[in-house]
């Protein structure tokens, strides 16, 4: 795939990480997460939950299946550095709901 904004959204939250000076983020959301593409560049920067929210419930089904070295549509990894977390899932939490009309108890539920 050519599609760069999954890996461009984990550079942008890579330098704010830097900026902070932590190691790490406590919690994320990834609003419109589809396919969960932008969770694989995400996951090695969140100590915590990562909670994925798209409209398609056949986005999320892919997203469910992702981890950091398979799925997602991208080539799997086999390298040191993700196999030891290659089988962790990606999303903690899926939920398919449309952010126009979402409120803070939707949330909650």
């Amino acid at each position: 795939l050519g599609y760069r904004v999954p890996q461009f959204i984990g550079n942008v939250a890579h330098e704010l990480l830097k900026q902070s000076n932590r190691k790490s983020f406590k919690s994320a959301l990834d609003a419109g997460c589809g396919t969960g593409l932008a969770g694989r560049f995400l996951r090695p920067l969140v100590e915590g939950p990562i909670v994925g929210i798209d409209l398609s419930k056949k986005m999320l089904e892919l997203a469910a299946q992702c981890t950091i070295s398979k799925g997602c549509g991208l080539k799997e990894e086999s390298n040191e550095e993700t196999s030891e977390r290659s089988d962790q899932k990606l999303y903690d939490h899926l939920a398919s709901l449309d952010l126009e009309t979402t409120t803070l108890d939707d949330l909650m539920s």
